[in-house]
Parts: structure tokens; sequence; C-alpha cells
């Protein structure tokens, strides 16, 4: 059987390229986001294996059990995207831990929208090095926003470390400065 991981996958890139695009943009920039590409549909049968594997503690089947719920595949389920993804992200998986910082931003569904908890997660995946996460991190350190304090040396940190992973949007961002 195909693996169902390819789809999540892509959805969560969606999600992270999304939450680095709005914490990157100029308040003014109205920009459409672009859709997600999910290349095949998750079966029932295939999202049961997963969520076995997912309560074994299998980590990278926690997260793409998240992101499948995330996206609708095969069913929208953003209360079980949180639990799945919290799941994965509180044992140190970055890619969970930055979709839990998106889904905080409650740029999907207000409800969920928690200030605290994105800025936690986004830390926490910064701090595994994950390169997306060091540059939305980075953008709110430039502009002082999200109760993060104005700090641009800080900024550059992030934005060297990301770019260091050859992350082309911080790369830029250090040429802008």
């Amino acid at each position: 059987m195909p693996s169902p991981a390819k789809p999540f996958h892509a959805a969560a890139l969606f999600a992270l390229a999304l939450l680095a695009g709005c914490a990157g943009r100029e308040p003014d920039s109205a920009a459409p986001a672009p859709q997600p590409q999910v290349e095949q549909p998750v079966t029932r049968t295939e999202q049961d294996q997963l969520r076995q594997q997912a309560q074994r503690g299998d980590l990278d089947s926690q997260f793409q059990l998240g992101s499948s719920y995330f996206v609708g595949q095969p069913e929208k389920n953003l209360k079980q995207a949180e639990y799945w993804w919290k799941q994965a992200a509180d044992k140190g998986h970055a890619m969970a831990a930055v979709s839990l910082a998106y889904l905080y931003t409650g740029r999907d569904a207000p409800e969920f929208a928690n200030q605290q908890g994105m800025l936690k997660y986004l830390n926490q995946s910064a701090a595994a090095g994950n390169p997306m996460a060091q540059h939305v991190l980075g953008n709110l350190y430039r502009r002082g926003e999200g109760s993060v304090p104005r700090d641009p040396d800080q900024a550059q940190r992030l934005y060297q470390s990301a770019c260091r992973q050859r992350y082309e949007p911080s790369c830029m961002a250090l040429g802008g400065q």
C-alpha cells in the first residue's frame, strides 16, 4: 500500500508556507494565499492504519494524522488535528510544533486563536532547528509583533540560522536589512 504521508506532507507544507507568508507579510499586502495541493485522497482504511500507529506513539504518524484532519482527508476535524499535532509536538516533533503554531494563529478557525500557544510551539520548532519556524519568529522579532519584543539582532540571528539551512526567504530578509 502506498504511504499516505505524501498528501499530508504537502498539506503541512502549505500550512507552514501560509504561516511564513502571513508572518512575513507587510500589513498592507493582500496577496491571495495559494490553495493546498493534496495529491491523492486518503481512505478511511489508510487513516485507520495511521491512527493505530499514532496510538502506539509513532511521532510521524501522529503528525500525519493531525495533518489529515487539518486538510479534511477523509474528514476535516480541527480538534483532532490539534490533538494529534499536540501529541507529536509535545514529544519534540518540529513539524507538528510549527503546524500547531499555525493552527493557533486562528487564521483558519478563530476559535483556535491562542497567541501564547502559537509562540510556545513556534519557539519550540525554531529551537529544534526548523528553518521556517526560525524565519517566522525572526519576522515577529523584526517588527515586534504578537507580544514579541522588537529585537532586530534576534531577528537577524534567526534569519542567519534559517539561511544557513538554505531557507531562501530568510536569505532574502538578510539581504534586505
